[in-house]
């Protein structure tokens, strides 16, 4: 059996901060522009969807 089934995509930390809450994100230090976590990319989202 394969044990590396599902893990060849997953980044390796060390991960960047997010640029609103300081928690780590999805997206390794050396990604460039503003970095968000999941929470503050979804909270985003939704600001700016109902902006119209």
């Amino acid at each position: 059996m394969d044990d590396t089934v599902g893990t060849a995509d997953a980044p390796e930390g060390p991960f960047a901060e997010c640029v609103l809450c300081r928690e780590p994100t999805e997206y390794p230090e050396t990604h460039k522009g503003v970095t968000l976590c999941p929470v503050c990319e979804w909270h985003e989202a939704q600001r700016t969807a109902c902006s119209g």
